[in-house]
């Protein structure tokens, strides 16, 4: 019985030793270097187009990762969520599977590093996000990959998704310096309509915008998303929610959270004629956005509201 006792633990330490010396792939790098953020990446990598608030996104057209590097100015009083991981995630309101999260010793920064799977159509994906508070800013770099399957031979030959991550993430450096405020922290679509607004934190008029009620809650927050927006003027943006129909989508593209919320209008036509006495309400611990204009038209006698529900949580890419 001795016998088998210690061969089970020489197996185990050797299987413990080569998981330790194999654990990410040897990868050849560039470097990536701008006024304001550096990193090695994998020489393989191809730089491609980003998005808003996105500084440079990268793919592995060997392996099918997708990588975005982004940066997003803090609003004023916006507190990011604990560990980067949204409340309504950790709620599990959302396809995400959250496997992990860890603090992240960098070069010159502390940041936070989390893990995700998202099963969708039979297919697992996994993200891997970076994330560093500094510069009044949150930075996030995003490593989007298939699920890799574990095998024995992944043992020796190493994982290439850890192997990236570890090469960004121990060769990233954020330069200290002072950025211009954005009042801009995400945008609203409502394909239904076809338009797509920017979603902003300091005014309602300004042309292109609405405007977030700040009483009301961030997008990720367990609570309820308040969005105004002309119906007439400066653009008029909301000038088509009343035609709105159950069903309809709206979607949130957050750019704090690197993340799109996917809401559904439940009910329309909610209309408060002493909005002025008794303003629309933002209710602690709902997973809704409420979208509001001035009704009627041309006229500011009542807010014309509009109900819906989060029905998903998606990757912003």
């Amino acid at each position: 019985m001795n016998k088998y006792i210690l061969v089970t633990i020489f197996l185990a330490v050797i299987i413990l030793a080569i998981t330790l010396s194999f654990g990410s792939a040897k990868i050849e790098t560039k470097h990536y270097e701008n006024d304001e953020i550096s990193f090695d990446y994998p020489a393989n990598w191809e730089q491609t187009l980003g998005g808003e608030s996105q500084l440079v996104a990268f793919n592995d057209p060997k392996t099918g990762m997708n990588v975005t590097v982004s940066r997003q100015a803090k609003p004023s009083g916006y507190k990011n969520p604990e560990n980067f991981v949204p409340e309504l995630i950790k709620q599990n309101k959302s396809e995400y599977e959250f496997v992990s999260s860890n603090n992240a010793s960098l070069k010159e920064n502390e940041g936070f590093e989390n893990t995700y799977k998202i099963n969708k159509n039979n297919t697992t994906t996994e993200y891997k996000e970076l994330w560093v508070n500094t510069n009044g800013a949150l930075y996030s770099i995003i490593f989007e990959y298939p699920h890799e399957e574990f095998n024995l031979w992944s043992l020796f030959k190493g994982s290439e998704s850890t192997a990236a991550f570890d090469a960004v993430k121990n060769s990233l450096n954020i330069t200290s310096r002072e950025l211009e405020e954005n009042p801009i922290s995400g945008s609203i679509y409502i394909p239904s309509q076809g338009i797509r607004w920017d979603v902003r934190n300091d005014t309602i008029n300004i042309a292109n915008g609405v405007y977030r009620y700040p009483e009301s809650f961030y997008p990720g927050e367990s609570g309820t998303v308040g969005i105004m927006g002309h119906h007439t003027q400066f653009s008029a943006p909301f000038a088509n929610i009343n035609l709105l129909k159950v069903g309809d989508e709206v979607i949130i593209d957050d750019y704090l959270t690197q993340k799109r919320y996917v809401y559904e209008v439940y009910h329309n036509g909610d209309i408060n004629w002493d909005y002025k006495v008794h303003p629309v309400q933002f209710p602690e611990g709902k997973s809704e956005l409420t979208l509001v204009t001035c009704w009627p038209p041309g006229f500011m006698l009542a807010a014309w509201i509009v109900h819906c529900k989060l029905v998903s949580i998606e990757p912003l890419n």
